[in-house]
């Protein structure tokens, strides 16, 4: 695993408003409680081979400093694991979403386990799809 692996640089962001509504309008859920991971094969030119958006609802933590807190965690989960998606998506191109539903601030410990067997049901769902 290479040291620019463990990287989250902006390009990798889901940042286009009518790319994000393609996401959830048209993309696949996957769910686990407290995350929900929704995601839709893209096409761009060049790198990323995916591109992520974070979303924690204002419904059910109405203080920004919970929702940030909350979406540094998946930050950090998704960056330390995302060498898993671009191992089983191969060159296939991407975009996630990646949604909090939990009532209460969580672990990294907790939530990590979690991401990963999202990804791990995400790449054998890509490989149902592709093949």
């Amino acid at each position: 695993m290479a040291v620019a692996m463990q990287t989250f640089k902006k390009r990798e962001r889901l940042c286009s408003a009518t790319e994000t509504d393609r996401l959830f309008r048209e993309g696949k859920a996957i769910f686990r409680h407290p995350i929900k991971l929704i995601w839709l094969h893209a096409a761009w030119e060049g790198p990323p081979l995916v591109k992520v958006i974070i979303s924690v609802p204002k419904r059910n933590f109405r203080h920004a400093v919970s929702r940030n807190r909350i979406k540094r965690i998946i930050r950090e989960c998704y960056r330390k694991n995302k060498w898993m998606l671009f191992q089983g998506l191969g060159n296939q191109k991407c975009y996630i979403g990646l949604v909090f539903s939990g009532k209460e601030i969580p672990h990294y410990n907790n939530l990590e386990p979690i991401i990963i067997q999202l990804f791990q049901r995400l790449i054998r769902e890509h490989e149902k799809t592709a093949g």
